[in-house]
């Protein structure tokens, strides 16, 4: 039989038949995280251990140690294979109890260590005024030595006694500082360890841990499965997509880039990834009180506590980890990191929740995911599409033919929005973005550029006029694309190209040509598709005649001058019309 338990349920009943029990120490229990499920902010993990129930007690005590200080208290839950769980109590201790015999120890050598470096820089300015006193004098003898040699009989030899011991004074003084400066060198790195070692062991006796006691009615052996939130962990969604050129399949595989600062290495668990936001459960309340009435008051109170409790474990988590990155510039930066990560991949979770849309996947194979802030890709997904893949061309707007891919999610899973690395016959051609697609939508995905398709979009002014009468302007243009195949294979491109779409009545659009078989839709998009032969060029032209008042651009500025907030949004006609002119 499996017992589960919530702290918020423990009734006082409960409290007072475990008092005898309460009286002994509780036994420790080794148990290790087994699984862990990744949301956008926030983990939940699964610690799993082997239990004995064989006391002649009613009941036993079991504590669950060393969990991180910022677990969230109202999250823990608790089952057992065997017996019957009869409470649950979640207590605070520190991590490292720094005694102030520890901390005396830890200061003195500190001050160890800066006395010696003040003695060396004590010693130094000795033995340096010492040698400034040396150059003086053998300044002071080199100039006075002709005026004696002048005035009076000047033995060599005292003259040279001095120089000597001048010599030799300077050169064991600066053979001091030589070693003085070792000894610096030295001592320095022991400081900066010795000061960092004091810091470290103040900053843990700020550090808060949480141990999970448990009392357990039963006998046998028996598994203990212990579950909790905890804040510090975040994954985010990217892909590698695979194709080969002209082939009729792709391969997507997903990954979950996940970073954790939890305060627990996840070594051999389980791991899976959710877009869920168990934070999301809080609106239950809501639904109760439409459908329940007012009897069910005391769920809104539960889930009102768990919400509070999560975000009192958010405000530890940051404190505690201000204290413990103290000095740790890398992993300071880890972190930043992750809360970047967390703070973009919470709101593309959002807007799938917002379109009633979740997704859950388990890890593919088990990776070692370390509390140091570093991100590790774990792959969660790989299919094969069936895929049309083409090679599609807008020169208007860029002069390079694209190969895409349109594809049908035929799998089980969602492919989840986010950056995809692209790999075209097994070379990387870029990186690309994807949307959230469901099981059954259809997608595209971009494959790279065509290099060997060679595009060109010119104004045939032979063919094209600006006439500017005395209150109309007529702008007749014409357009000639021409793509090159400069391959020795046939290709078949989709071209694409547009005419302007009229929404003012003060303004006309006549003789519309567009090249023969293309089709135009209701917003000007002309389109359609050619097939190249090897080393071949084809042409098409667009053509078209607008003609407007000649203030028309000038009336449009002043309109999104006056009210530029109220103004509705400009047609793209008068952006079209500004920049055919300017082509004139």
């Amino acid at each position: 039989m499996r017992a589960l338990i919530a702290l918020a349920a423990i009734t006082p009943y409960l409290a007072l038949t475990a008092g005898s029990a309460r009286a002994a120490e509780p036994k420790a229990l080794t148990t290790k995280i087994t699984e862990v499920t990744v949301y956008a902010d926030r983990a939940q993990v699964t610690r799993t251990g082997p239990v004995d129930l064989n006391s002649a007690a009613s009941s036993e005590r079991f504590v669950v140690g060393g969990l991180p200080g910022w677990v969230d208290e109202e999250s823990v839950r608790a089952t057992v294979s065997t017996g019957k769980i009869l409470d649950v109590v979640v207590e605070r201790t520190f991590l490292a109890e720094a005694s102030e015999d520890a901390v005396r120890k830890a200061d003195a050598a500190v001050n160890e260590t800066s006395d010696a470096l003040r003695a060396i820089g004590d010693e130094e300015a000795v033995v340096q005024a010492e040698i400034a006193q040396l150059e003086a004098v053998r300044a002071f003898s080199l100039d006075k030595l002709p005026r004696d040699m002048a005035t009076r009989d000047m033995k060599v030899k005292t003259f040279s006694d001095t120089i000597d011991y001048v010599s030799d004074t300077l050169r064991r003084d600066r053979k001091q500082l030589r070693e003085l400066a070792l000894q610096r060198r030295t001592l320095q790195p022991l400081l900066q360890a010795r000061t960092q070692a004091r810091n470290e062991l103040r900053a843990r006796a700020q550090l808060e841990q949480r141990s999970v006691i448990v009392e357990i009615d039963g006998r046998g052996r028996a598994t203990l499965t212990l579950t909790y939130l905890t804040p510090g962990a975040t994954w985010e969604p990217q892909g590698e997509l695979r194709a080969i050129s002209g082939g009729s399949q792709v391969t997507l595989a997903q990954f979950a880039q996940v970073v954790q600062t939890t305060g627990e290495d996840w070594e051999g668990a389980k791991l899976s990834f959710s877009t869920q936001r168990p934070a999301e459960t809080l609106n239950v309340p809501e639904v109760q009180s439409l459908l329940l009435g007012a009897a069910g008051s005391g769920l809104s109170e539960v889930l009102g506590r768990m919400g509070q409790s999560f975000q009192k474990a958010q405000s530890t988590y940051a404190a505690q980890n201000e204290a413990y990155s103290q000095g740790k510039a890398d992993y300071r930066a880890n972190v930043a990191r992750q809360m970047e990560i967390q703070s973009r991949v919470t709101s593309t979770f959002d807007t799938l929740a917002q379109r009633g849309t979740t997704a859950h996947y388990d890890a593919l194979s088990k990776r070692p995911v370390r509390t140091d802030g570093k991100p590790i890709r774990v792959a969660i997904a790989q299919n094969t599409f069936a895929a049309t893949q083409k090679l599609v061309a807008v020169p208007e707007v860029s002069l390079n033919a694209v190969r895409t891919a349109e594809l049908v999610n035929t799998g089980d899973q969602a492919v989840l929005p986010g950056k995809v690395a692209l790999f075209v016959d097994d070379a990387f051609v870029g990186t690309s973005e994807v949307a959230f697609v469901a099981p059954g939508e259809t997608f595209a995905v971009y494959l790279g550029v065509a290099d060997r398709v060679k595009l060109e979009r010119n104004l045939d002014r032979k063919r094209s006029k600006l006439d500017r009468g005395s209150r109309r302007t007529t702008l007749k243009v014409s357009f000639v694309v021409t793509a090159e195949n400069l391959s020795d294979a046939p290709v078949t491109v989709e071209l694409g190209d547009r005419v302007p779409v009229i929404g003012d009545d003060a303004m006309e659009i006549d003789d519309v040509k567009i090249p023969k078989g293309a089709k135009k839709d209701a917003n000007g998009v002309v389109r359609w598709t050619a097939t190249l032969a090897p080393r071949s060029t084809q042409s098409w032209r667009i053509e078209y005649e607008l003609e407007y008042a000649n203030d028309l651009l000038q009336r449009e500025q002043q309109r999104k001058q006056r009210s530029p907030a109220a103004a509705p949004a400009p047609s793209r006609v008068y952006d079209d019309i500004e920049q055919l002119e300017n082509m004139f």
